[in-house]
């Protein structure tokens, strides 16, 4: 009686599963669009992902989706930044990707694109600890100290149907 309910006991015992993913090195190019009113918009997008759309491993690792949208300051009439903004501006984006990677070995964050429309600019990744995101973001808000001001949102995307759109075929202008 003793050896059935030890080996209940142990049967019952939730069990590591150890899920080994293959992150794809990013590629980044170039896609020029134009919206219904025919305003331009240029997105970086990180190619690599496309080939991955229906690996479910990296999906559930990967299962937030973040985005960052901020306002360029100084654009010209047709609401683009202008280049000494864009300069300005793509460090910070830059800061942005990095910090949420955390780690270049094991990245907490996959890029998938950084698009340009209208003087705003929004940044996307799939995080896989949404905490360690939401903790840093939050810290830069709090600091003031941000060259622009923001908004994100984090939400739950394990089947990563807010970035569909961006894991289609697009002529591209090019590497990046």
């Amino acid at each position: 009686m003793m050896m059935g309910l030890k080996d209940r006991f142990l049967a019952r015992r939730a069990k590591k599963e150890t899920v080994q993913i293959l992150i794809p090195d990013e590629s980044l190019d170039l896609v020029e669009s134009a919206d219904a009113e025919g305003a331009k918009a240029l997105m970086v997008i990180n190619a690599a992902l496309k080939p991955h759309k229906d690996d479910i491993p990296l999906k559930q690792v990967f299962g937030y989706y973040c985005s960052i949208i901020f306002d360029y300051n100084d654009v010209d009439d047709n609401l683009w930044p202008t280049s000494e903004e864009f300069s300005i501006m793509r460090d910070y984006v830059e800061s942005f990707d990095q910090a949420l990677k955390v780690n270049d070995e094991h990245p907490n964050a996959l890029f998938v694109a950084r698009v340009t429309h209208k003087g705003t600019c929004q940044m996307i990744w799939m995080l896989h600890d949404a905490q360690t995101a939401i903790e840093y973001l939050d810290g830069v808000i709090s600091t003031g100290n941000q060259i622009r001001e923001f908004e994100y949102s984090i939400e739950s995307d394990p089947e990563w149907s807010y970035i569909e759109w961006f894991l289609q075929d697009f002529p591209s202008k090019g590497r990046q």
